[in-house]
């Protein structure tokens, strides 16, 4: 019960689509575990993009690199995390060119060059 004080208000702020997406009518204030009142998609959107902004981004970087390469993401791999994050204004294109140049990327460990 108590991860679900953090998680549920999430999910409360997406009420506004059904299980397949489309859009239909709910209730999506909410407030989240940090006492941050959102309002629905938007609301969700801009506390993410203001407030949670190094968050996200270490997290999508995070994720972006570990699918990537097959793998979860890996303590060794923490400062090409770090180097982008550290994009400013990064596009999507611009992080995966980084990932596809990085030697993670481009060599398989444990192999003889």
């Amino acid at each position: 019960m108590a991860c679900h004080k953090r998680i549920d208000p999430y999910g409360f702020a997406l009420e506004g689509f059904d299980a397949i997406g489309r859009s239909r009518t709910a209730d999506t204030k909410t407030v989240l575990f940090d006492e941050a009142a959102v309002d629905g998609l938007a609301g969700l959107r801009d506390y993410m993009a203001n407030q949670r902004r190094a968050d996200f981004l270490r997290q999508f970087s995070r994720k972006l690199l570990g699918y990537a390469l097959g793998r979860s993401a890996q303590l060794s791999d923490q400062p090409l995390i770090d180097t982008l994050v550290k994009i400013e204004g990064a596009q999507i294109g611009q992080l995966i060119e980084q990932i596809v140049r990085s030697p993670q990327f481009r060599e398989i460990r444990g192999s003889v060059p």
